[in-house]
């Protein structure tokens, strides 16, 4: 019996994490997988309901879970980087603070 898409993604992403893998592009690349042989019909409940033959059916199938995928791991990338570039500012914002007052300072004395 073929295992249920959601019983195969858990599956993998078990094991990556025991292998003490973090690295979220490869999480985003096997969560894109998972969606594409779900749609592939190769797991348990896996519906298909496009009237094309297999051939045409499996290459759209693939281009848009491919895009998809790479739309998921772009956002997830960007969003990591928008997230350094926050710290960096306002790590610079405190930086800035600390030298106005120690030129008010001075400027005072």
């Amino acid at each position: 019996m073929k295992p249920t898409a959601e019983q195969d993604l858990q599956t993998r992403l078990q094991a990556i994490r025991s292998l003490g893998g973090n690295d979220q592009a490869f999480v985003d690349a096997t969560i894109a997988r998972n969606i594409l042989h779900e749609d592939l019909g190769q797991f348990e409940g896996s519906l298909t309901t496009y009237n094309l033959d297999d051939a045409t059916r499996d290459r759209l199938i693939a281009h848009a879970r491919q895009d998809a995928a790479h739309a998921v791991m772009s956002a997830g990338s960007l969003s990591k980087d928008v997230g350094g570039l926050k710290r960096s500012i306002n790590l610079l914002i405190g930086l800035m603070a600390v030298l106005l007052v120690i030129e008010l300072v001075r400027f005072v004395v």
